[in-house]
């Protein structure tokens, strides 16, 4: 769904829930599209929550409601949980994800995929519109090498942190670039040419100011070197240099 068609639906989800009481929710939403979700709760005069599933998902759904909605309500998302026999294969999250959109279902039937636990095996866990729960279900039969087994979740997923390293780096200031380089050990142009190349994003937006200054809980992703997370700025060296604590994802993990 391109931009003005999603605003569009927003926009009719909140009047919908401001004028009739009723909760009215979306399909999911990416990171980036939030805000557009806020705006349409604030021009209807609706309220609107976002959940994914877990907490900590990044793709969500929203819920519009106003003060005569329902006490109890839930959004309409499944968990559905991914088995393999893991002697013989261990898909990652890029192997699944792949499977899952092979099964030709439109992207925003679809939230997180997370790696998990179940009875001590290793799973992994698609979180998904509850109308599609059935037919994922169904019609997933592989992923990667892995042939899977798929069923609606009756318990609380049991996930597991995402797999990474977590790094202590020194820059001369808290920029996008800087922390860029220092994470993926690149050098400070090299970093500032993929940023302006439009292939790096800042919380889910593509910035191409190199300056763009960093704070606490920011989330840097950049083509083919995957994603940082700014957990802390410490303090300065001897030589002057900023300390920042960063987590940068790899493994099977989200």
């Amino acid at each position: 769904m391109n931009g003005d068609a999603l605003e569009k639906r927003l926009n009719e989800l909140a009047l919908r829930a401001a004028h009739s009481g009723r909760v009215c929710a979306s399909r999911f939403l990416e990171p980036s599209q939030l805000d557009m979700a806020r705006a349409a709760a604030n021009r209807a005069g609706a309220n609107v929550a976002f959940w994914g599933g877990f907490d900590g998902a990044e793709r969500v759904v929203a819920a519009f409601y106003d003060a005569d909605a329902p006490e109890m309500w839930e959004y309409p998302v499944v968990a559905l949980r991914i088995q393999w026999n893991a002697k013989f294969s261990n898909p990652g999250h890029r192997d699944l994800l792949g499977a899952v959109m092979g099964l030709g279902i439109e992207r925003e039937t679809t939230g997180d995929i997370a790696m998990g636990e179940y009875r001590g095996e290793r799973c992994a866990y698609l979180f998904a519109l509850n109308d599609m729960a059935d037919y994922i279900a169904a019609s997933l039969e592989g992923a990667g090498r892995a042939a899977v087994k798929v069923r609606v979740a009756e318990e609380t997923p049991e996930l597991l942190p995402p797999e990474g390293t977590e790094m202590r780096l020194t820059v001369q200031q808290p920029r996008l670039d800087a922390v860029l380089a220092a994470a993926c050990k690149l050098s400070r142009s090299e970093a500032q040419k993929l940023i302006s190349a439009g292939l790096v994003k800042l919380n889910h937006v593509v910035d191409t100011h190199a300056d763009a200054k960093l704070g606490e809980g920011d989330l840097i992703s950049a083509r083919g070197h995957g994603r940082i997370r700014v957990d802390a700025f410490g303090g300065e060296t001897r030589r002057g240099r900023l300390v920042v604590s960063v987590f940068k994802y790899g493994g099977n993990g989200k």
